[in-house]
């Protein structure tokens, strides 16, 4: 015999409320447990489980043997430890060439002292010594360079003097293209490479445009080397690039002013080569090429006069 359906829905709808009514009425669902509750809850938890017992195995019981962690680093030696010797502002932009033969790491350490105990000017000149002279790897050069690029912005110029001045003329060479251009580049470039030489050497140019090439589509070639101040003594390569574009004339004429000046300084120095531009080329010239390096391609440009 079947129940009829509204007999069942009603019976079915009153169990439910009626069960409702019994035991959950009073429940609350959405707030959590407070603290005291749930420490009850894990306390009562615990009590239920069963102890297991692992003779064979005294670490079982942490109460009686503590969980070893991870052994610690060795400690690195301190900074601190490295002796740093006369603070007095130096004299010399090869100061603590008598340390490169120790390595690259002394170096850096000891620049990181001098920097803690603000000697910034001798910091400077340990980090250029990591670049210059020592036998550094790549991770120590790029330690070195950010340090340099961290500090130089801070310091004086090494020379404020004009009458020190080593002179150097950069020489270009291109079509009529940019000849409207290269006068206002080329002015700025002769102050931002007198900056990045910390006041050692005096930039000049002189532009020399030629005829443009009948093809104006194609890109206009731009010749650049330099000289020192009497154009008749030294002079550098000659390294040349194309462009159409005027917005990259700038870093471009950067760059390979660049690689002129340490393409000089590996001919004629037995320095170590600059670290070569990975990033921006104004940036390379303030830090790859340390102020010491400056100093011997100024000189190297400027041979003395021979005597009669």
């Amino acid at each position: 015999m079947r129940i009829p359906l509204f007999i069942c829905i009603p019976l079915s709808i009153l169990t439910l409320l009626l069960t409702w009514w019994v035991c959950t009425r009073k429940v609350d669902f959405l707030t959590p447990p407070s603290e005291a509750d749930l420490a009850t809850i894990r306390q009562q938890a615990l009590a239920s489980l069963p102890v297991a017992e692992n003779k064979s195995n005294p670490s079982a019981n942490p109460s009686t043997s503590p969980t070893k962690g991870p052994s610690a680093p060795e400690p690195a030696e301190p900074v601190g430890s490295i002796e740093v010797g006369d603070l007095s502002p130096p004299k010399h932009l090869d100061t603590y060439s008598d340390w490169a033969p120790d390595g690259a790491s002394k170096l850096l350490r000891l620049g990181a002292e001098l920097e803690r105990q603000g000697a910034f000017q001798r910091a400077l000149l340990a980090y250029e010594r990591v670049i210059d002279l020592s036998q550094a790897n790549q991770e120590q050069i790029q330690s070195a360079l950010e340090s340099i690029s961290r500090i130089r912005p801070t310091l004086t110029l090494w020379n404020n003097d004009p009458k020190l001045r080593h002179s150097i003329v950069i020489h270009i060479g291109t079509g009529q293209k940019f000849a409207d251009l290269l006068p206002a580049i080329l002015e700025e470039i002769d102050k931002e490479l007198r900056i990045a030489s910390s006041g050692q050497i005096q930039f000049n140019h002189k532009l020399n445009i030629g005829k443009s090439i009948q093809t104006t589509k194609a890109p206009t070639p731009v010749a650049i080397w330099m000289t020192g101040g009497d154009e008749k003594t030294v002079t550098t390569d000659v390294l040349s690039f194309t462009t159409n574009n005027g917005d990259t004339l700038r870093n471009d004429i950067l760059k390979t002013v660049f690689n002129l000046i340490r393409g000089q300084l590996a001919k004629s120095t037995s320095y170590n080569p600059a670290p070569e531009i990975t990033d921006h080329p104004l940036l390379a010239l303030y830090s790859n090429i340390t102020r010491l390096l400056w100093s011997e391609f100024g000189k190297n440009m400027n041979p003395p006069a021979k005597g009669p």
